[in-house]
């Protein structure tokens, strides 16, 4: 379950004259979950062609060799049924791109350094190697090393601070070992180690400290250890462990801490466990586990806390888990966990943040999850996954890091085999969301963890095989921007989440998270000054998450500040103020027309539609009788971002343009420059020239002497100088997200015109009425446009 706290949504009450809703953005500011849990998405469905022989599913884009490259995931897959691509991914969407398409197929993506390596097939040239910097022009054949259509058939590409180490095949060589820097003349043979074109067949690459490790034949000494640091001269064979021409046939090259673990055949002990300082003395067999000429076949070597874990058989136990500290005394079994001579058969050890996890049989159960802390009472089935009896197995794979969660996959013997995810304990070891309902396996494989971001490959049965990743269990995403309650209840709850569609349930408690359950989230009452919240929603998947919200209550909104600014139209020439028509017509918000005919507005005020969408509760009743309209104020950061707004409130204008704004300034901060942005149902909204100073919980600013903000580089309106005086231009009656007179204001108008004693945006001059008069204030307009965004 995670946890997070959330900005908190302060709440107001009012007195019955005014009710007011303010708005502020949250955020996440910590997580303090117990369990990072996560869920599986589609990360993109590359390949979305129709499957002709499987009716509503798309073709696979069959992604492969997925790899980390300095912090960017990269990979191939098709994007119809026959080019390979190079393709790269930052975990979104919108950023899984191609870089190039390959000329037919590839293999073998390695990071090193700066570039990417891998070997492609190219026509007349065959698999050779290549490499990319993440872009196309820079995806491109490093050299030909074969000459004509045969190719080098380069492999086991092995990164050696920054020096790509591989093994390639030419006609005068055969398989040796070569190296690149990326460049041409850079990507040189290391050594002919077998003289003439027979090869060597280097073998198990492996850096350990900077120096490479590996197996080869020289001819005399049959496969053998050898090392190299990159020169002819440096690269020499570290000792023939079978004396003569047989082979060692060392294999399961493994870096522990600085020193190379392996298992080879001395021809008198079998394959065992041995280990090298990278010279012939410090190359020496740790331990003969079953003694005598026959093997224990150590598998699976793997660091865990400075040891070798491993699974091998003694001769007495079968398999077992094994641990060695490089000394004869010191390698030692670690649990019997199959009695007798059968043995677990311990498969894909992998340590994960200090725990081996693995796969074994323990002879109740079949293969199963297990963990070891290294001590026989610390090895342990974490769980028994497959249902059924105890012969049946669940066969984990693919065990991976994210961050600290075990993810693998795993049958339970109904679903197939599908995404399961571990913190190491039994109650913690789950399902998570099924790709692929029904016993049909999704196929995950190519499990790996980017940037904690865990990728793999699967088939939902739909799309075809595409690349999948493990995100977090959807946060709780509360009010964003613009939101308190100004009365102590009913409060809705539910509304406060604005991602409801993400989750099956969500379960409201207050006081804490295991406080009382809230009956009726969609009321509950506010009963005193502070009351905590926490909402615990879960997904489809399981995995929950959980949000906290604090509502405190004061006495009253505040005025926040004040403007002046007046409205083309309702405005009278010579006067110097506008109209109250409406008012006295009884047709604001919550009055009573006066004409019989009239029809009155909702007690609210009128920006709670389209494309406004404020949902404040503001009314006034009665209104003064100067009150000309309503307006909508913002307070912003930016002048053209409408991003950044921290306050909005709906204010009442009166007819010599002053308005005061009423409301809750908790998040306006003294001493801080906003833009005041103002917006009006059938004019053209308008932003502060210049910014108006917050100081002593208050702002001023008079739009009526001085220009508004026209945004630099197009033709746009500000205000219309009229009278000496500035305002606003009217006809704006279409409203949109940038403020603009055209056709369709006129299209409004003409639906409205002739229509009186109601409050409609038809009526530009505000004065109860749609006539010819609002159609000529249009004409004058029309074709304006300003470049604020609102």
């Amino acid at each position: 379950m995670c946890i997070y706290k959330i900005v908190h949504l302060w709440a107001f009450a009012v007195n019955n004259l005014l009710s007011k809703r303010c708005f502020f953005g949250g955020g996440l500011l910590f997580l303090t979950g117990v369990m990072y849990a996560q869920t599986p998405v589609l990360l993109k469905d590359i390949n979305s062609l129709t499957d002709p022989i499987r009716p509503g599913t798309t073709l696979s884009s069959d992604p492969r060799f997925l790899v980390n490259h300095k912090g960017t995931l990269f990979f191939t897959a098709k994007e119809n049924s026959t080019t390979v691509g190079l393709w790269k991914s930052n975990g979104t969407a919108k950023e899984t791109i191609k870089v190039t398409d390959l000329p037919y197929s590839a293999y073998g993506l390695t990071s090193a350094g700066n570039l990417l390596y891998f070997a492609a097939d190219q026509s007349n040239f065959g698999y050779e190697l290549w490499k990319s910097d993440g872009s196309a022009s820079g995806t491109v054949r490093i050299k030909d090393i074969y000459p004509g259509s045969m190719g080098s058939m380069p492999e086991s590409f092995t990164n050696v601070n920054g020096v790509l180490y591989f093994v390639a095949t030419d006609l005068v060589h055969g398989s040796e070992l070569w190296k690149s820097d990326g460049t041409e003349a850079g990507t040189v043979l290391v050594k002919d180690i077998l003289l003439g074109n027979g090869g060597s067949n280097p073998q198990g690459l492996t850096n350990v400290n900077g120096a490479l490790y590996f197996v080869a034949d020289d001819g005399s000494n049959g496969y053998e250890l050898w090392k190299t640091d990159g020169t002819e001269a440096g690269t020499t064979l570290i000792k023939d462990i079978y004396a003569g021409p047989s082979s060692s046939a060392a294999q399961h090259l493994t870096n522990v801490n600085g020193t190379l673990y392996f298992v080879a055949d001395n021809g008198t002990h079998g394959y065992e466990l041995w280990r090298s300082n990278g010279t012939a003395a410090g190359t020496t067999l740790v331990k003969d586990i079953w003694s005598g000429n026959q093997s224990s076949m150590p598998q699976f070597l793997t660091e865990l806390n400075g040891l070798v874990y491993f699974s091998a058989n003694n001769g007495t136990n079968g398999y077992e888990l094994w641990k060695s500290d490089g000394t004869a005394a010191g390698t030692v079994l670690v649990a019997d966990m199959q009695a007798g001579n059968l043995g677990s058969n311990p498969h894909y050890l992998s340590n994960i943040r200090g725990t081996l996890y693995f796969s074994a049989i323990n002879g109740i159960t079949g293969r199963e999850f297990w963990k070891s802390d290294g001590t026989g009472t610390g090895t342990l089935m974490v769980k028994k996954i497959a249902l059924g009896g105890g012969a049946s197995a669940s066969n984990p794979l693919f065990f991976t890091d994210g961050k600290g969660i075990v993810y693998f996959s795993a049958n339970d013997g109904e679903k197939g085999q599908e995404l399961w995810k571990s913190d190491g304990k039994e109650a913690g070891t789950a399902a998570l969301k099924e790709l692929r309902v029904g016993s049909t396996s999704s196929g995950i494989s190519n499990m790996m963890s980017v940037a904690d971001t865990v990728y793999f490959t699967a088939d939902d049965g739909k799309i075809g095989g595409e690349i999948w990743k493990l995100v977090p269990c959807a946060v709780v995403k509360l009010v964003t921007a613009d939101t308190t309650i100004c009365h102590k209840g009913p409060f809705s709850l539910p509304k406060m989440v604005t991602n409801s569609a993400d989750f099956v349930s969500m379960v409201w408690r207050q006081g804490s998270v295991t406080g009382t359950i809230v009956d009726n989230p969609e009321n509950a009452l506010l009963t005193s000054a502070v009351t905590d919240f926490y909402v615990t929603a879960q997904m489809t998947s399981g995995c929950t998450s959980t949000a906290k919200v604090t509502v405190r209550t004061i006495p009253f909104p505040e005025s926040v500040g004040s403007l002046y600014l007046l409205l083309e139209g309702p405005y009278q020439k010579g006067i110097g103020q506008m109209t109250t028509s409406l008012n006295q017509k009884g047709l604001l918000p919550g009055q009573t027309p006066i004409n019989a005919l009239g029809v009155a507005t909702p007690a609210r005020q009128p920006y709670y539609g389209a494309p406004w969408n404020y949902n404040g509760t503001e009314t006034t009743a009665p209104y003064a009788a100067n009150a000309t309209d309503w307006i909508l104020v913002s307070l912003r950061t930016s002048p053209n971002d409408p991003a950044t707004t921290v306050f909005k409130a709906a204010a009442v204008l009166q007819k010599n343009g002053l308005s005061v704004v009423i409301g809750c300034p908790d998040k306006l901060k003294n001493y801080t420059n906003y833009y005041v942005a103002v917006e009006h149902r059938n004019h053209v909204g308008i932003v502060s020239g210049t910014p108006a100073l917050f100081i002593y919980d208050h702002f001023f600013y008079d739009f009526t002497i001085q220009q508004s903000y026209i945004p630099p580089g197009i033709s746009s309106i500000g205000q219309k100088r009229f009278d000496n005086r500035y305002m606003m231009y009217a006809g704006d009656l279409q409203k949109t997200k940038l403020g603009e007179v055209n056709a369709n204001d006129v299209i409004i108008w003409q639906e409205q015109n002739g229509q009186f004693a109601r409050y409609l945006p038809g009526d530009a001059n505000l004065d109860g009425e749609v006539n010819a008069l609002d159609q000529m204030l249009w004409m004058v307009n029309n074709g304006l446009f300003t470049g604020i965004r609102f």
